[in-house]
């Protein structure tokens, strides 16, 4: 399990995070949704240490990192065990969607070209993209980008794969194929949190739904308590604003 406590960050005098704790099993989808500058991709970019939280410890199955005092290595180990999946899929654009895919194994694993490459084309080929092997990122469509840039990260074999808002940078036509793509890393028990404003997709595929709002968590549940029963009215009025349809046996 994976146990995450009291997470803060500032920016300045704004504060972005202020003490975010949940926990996460293996094989959880967790789902944060919340308005728009809440601190949702902070959030994930703080437990990849893309940025440093100013407070906070993150709990792999008793390997405890704390962010106040975290060392160089556990930087390392804390980057082995998370896989990030940004808005901008982030390809190099001198390097083939295979390239793409093997230079963490090489570089970051140190596996051998040959190996690397295995596990390359059989992570490609979950996301159906084994057929652009020697493409260029400039071929592909913005949803086979972020496909690539999926089996990059799952290629690493990480214990807990982080998506801060995968299809936002995609055209409407192009979104679901990259659902479909991280459905399926769902069903094959892959530990995950998303930050999505995709509701429907959020309500069909979490196991856990976190509303976060102000760098708070206001509530969490499962899927169902969220959509269909908030107990929260700031809840219930983000999921209205989002035309999702509340049940009719709600009630503060």
């Amino acid at each position: 399990m994976i146990k995450i406590t009291n997470i803060k960050k500032s920016f300045n005098e704004n504060t972005v995070l202020d003490g975010i704790s949940f926990d996460v099993k293996k094989g959880d989808v967790i789902a944060i949704i919340g308005p728009s500058g809440t601190g949702k991709s902070t959030l994930l970019r703080c437990l990849n240490y893309l940025e440093k939280a100013d407070a906070g410890e993150i709990d792999f199955d008793g390997e405890k990192i704390d962010f106040t005092n975290i060392t160089k290595e556990q930087i390392s180990s804390l980057r082995k065990k998370t896989s990030m999946v940004f808005q901008q899929w982030n390809l190099f654009k001198k390097k083939t969607v295979l390239q793409n895919v093997m230079l963490g194994l090489t570089v970051v694993q140190k596996l051998p070209k040959e190996e690397a490459r295995k596990i390359a084309i059989e992570e490609l080929t979950k996301v159906k993209m084994a057929d652009r092997l020697n493409y260029y990122p400039q071929h592909l469509s913005g949803g086979q980008q972020q496909r690539v840039a999926i089996a990059r990260a799952i290629a690493m074999n990480p214990e807990l794969i982080l998506f801060d808002e995968p299809t936002s940078a995609l055209d409407p036509e192009l979104v679901g194929e990259v659902l479909e793509t991280i459905q399926k890393l769902a069903n094959e028990g892959n530990t995950m949190i998303i930050v999505s404003h995709e509701m429907n997709f959020v309500r069909k595929v979490a196991t856990k739904v976190i509303f976060m709002e102000k760098g708070k968590i206001v509530e969490s549940g499962t899927a169902e308590e969220i959509f269909s029963y908030p107990k929260n009215e700031r809840t219930r009025q983000f999921l209205i604003n989002n035309q999702i349809n509340i049940s009719p046996e709600y009630s503060i």
